[in-house]
């Protein structure tokens, strides 16, 4: 029915979906449900391409909304759970693995926390100050013979009462500030391109998968660890910077090189960067893999023997 105007009229929602999640409005179900409508209609309608892109930003969204004060967007956060699963039945199936990887961090996390406070020790109430001099070095009234040790008793229990009222009206110290985490505010940094914010996110996605499987298999002093740090702590961080130092208003529209922009090079260095991590990824895979193909070889043989001795 519409043709070839499908197309553009896709781009036009891929930019509206972008600036409803990564926006303000991403707090307000209504808006993400509205944007994700308007792609997933125009999918239907022949530009099925659009919902591979929509599901990279999608990622980007849970990845700065769902683990920061998720109860009070989890309106938004569901109507984007529910895009997510139009735009899987629509033909990015590929969602489903790094939604589930996340969805486990979430469930862990909030685990996590739910179980530091459920368990955390109540404060006691504060001893009786009453109880505290002979605790401070005091000594009951009675067991001294002269009425000068009494009065020096009680001139003791005084200044322990004092002491012990000044501990307990002390605040104790500020704790110190966490380290901040880049790849957290570099999601959440409206300078950076919508697309870069989702290829970040799944970057993140990617080494905290590749490190803990490297744990798991007792490599994480390897050299493919070590680079799967290298490119969340170092490379990944200094590509961001590069392009943050762009002016705002040129990095997506001058040219530095071979007609390409700045938003060109940084689109193409976090895609060098996902590509690595998903090669360390599938090097491990196989490594890992040996003892499950081993053990499928094991009982081939046994029951190959065995069928063969039922057959006698």
């Amino acid at each position: 029915m519409f043709g070839w105007m499908v197309h553009p009229l896709a781009a036009f929602a891929l930019m509206f979906w972008a600036s409803v999640i990564f926006g303000r409005r991403g707090r307000e179900w209504q808006a993400v449900a509205l944007a994700a409508g308007v792609v997933v209609g125009l999918a239907a309608l022949g530009a099925d391409w659009v919902v591979h892109p929509a599901a990279g930003m999608l990622l980007g969204f849970f990845g700065s909304r769902a683990f920061h004060r998720w109860r009070e967007r989890w309106p938004a956060l569901l109507a984007g759970l529910v895009a997510g699963a139009f735009f899987m039945a629509l033909g990015a199936g590929w969602l489903i693995f790094p939604l589930a990887v996340m969805g486990m961090i979430w469930l862990f996390t909030v685990a996590f926390t739910w179980s530091s406070e459920k368990n955390a020790a109540p404060l006691g109430a504060p001893p009786s100050v009453s109880a505290l001099p002979e605790q401070g070095g005091g000594f009951p009234l009675g067991s001294f013979g002269s009425r000068e040790e009494k009065v020096a008793a009680k001139a003791a229990r005084r200044e322990a009462r004092r002491q012990a009222k000044a501990r307990l009206e002390t605040p104790p110290p500020a704790p110190a500030p966490a380290a901040p985490d880049l790849f957290t505010s570099y999601l959440r940094d409206e300078r950076l391109p919508g697309e870069a914010r989702a290829q970040l996110a799944a970057l993140n996605l990617r080494t905290r998968e590749a490190l803990a499987y490297l744990d798991s298999l007792g490599q994480s002093g390897s050299e493919a660890a070590y680079l799967a740090r290298a490119v969340r702590d170092e490379y990944a961080p200094t590509a961001v910077q590069a392009y943050l130092k762009l002016p705002p208003t040129l990095a997506g529209t001058a040219p530095l090189q071979d007609g390409k922009t700045g938003r060109d090079l940084l689109r193409e260095q976090l895609d060098l960067l996902l590509n690595a991590v998903q090669d360390i990824l599938n090097t491990t895979l196989q490594a890992g893999g040996q003892e499950l193909l081993t053990h499928q070889r094991f009982l081939e043989d046994r029951f190959r023997k065995a069928r063969r001795d039922l057959e006698v």
